[in-house]
């Protein structure tokens, strides 16, 4: 077969390349690649970022809070945080997961702290009562204003965080059944608050 190229066609049928049908001859090197353009630099050009990586960004947060609306707001909050620190960025890794590692934490304390209102809201309204009013954060505002700052230090950190009673003991440099008993006093005065028992 010498040092001319040639093609297999159907089978066993073997031709040299030159004499192949058009479209046949030996296949080409793939094309080289567009290069990508660069990524805009939040440091430099913000809107851009914005225009670039919103879709992305939206997608994630969507995807950890299960509500369109609560997504979109949780967004916005997140690039207003990246605006923010842009300054900060140091070009390490893309730029969309720099935002996206914004947006998740964001999404993941906006679902905390709802799920600290419903839970606290449960645990006051255990006893039958009837659902509180549509403002459940300023009761639960004013619920914990009436709690000392130690004992809703404990609540916020078991509730919001959701810290084990170990772990907020040695936050605070305090016993665990320190932490317990705090708890378990905080919600006993917030459940009476609630009823109006003060």
């Amino acid at each position: 077969m010498g040092g001319q190229a040639w093609i297999r066609r159907s089978g066993a049928e073997v031709m040299p390349a030159g004499l192949a049908p058009e479209g046949l001859d030996a296949p080409s090197a793939p094309p080289d690649p567009v290069p990508a353009p660069p990524e805009p630099d939040p440091r430099e050009d913000f809107g851009a970022v914005y225009e670039a990586h919103y879709p992305a960004v939206y997608r994630a947060v969507r995807g950890v809070v299960l509500d369109p609306h609560v997504a979109e707001d949780v967004t916005q909050d997140a690039f207003v945080k990246a605006y923010r620190a842009r300054d900060r960025y140091r070009p390490s890794g893309r730029v969309e997961a720099w935002l996206c590692a914004i947006a998740v934490r964001e999404a993941i304390s906006r679902l905390r702290w709802s799920g600290l209102q419903r839970r606290m809201l449960e645990v006051t309204f255990r006893a039958g009562q009837s659902r509180p009013p549509a403002t459940t954060g300023e009761l639960l505002d004013e619920l914990l204003r009436q709690l000392s700052p130690r004992a809703r230090a404990v609540v916020v950190l078991h509730f919001l965080h959701g810290y084990r009673y170990r772990e907020i003991a040695v936050m605070l440099g305090i016993p665990e059944g320190t932490v317990a008993s705090r708890l378990s006093q905080a919600l006993v005065q917030m459940r009476r608050h609630a009823r109006g028992d003060r």
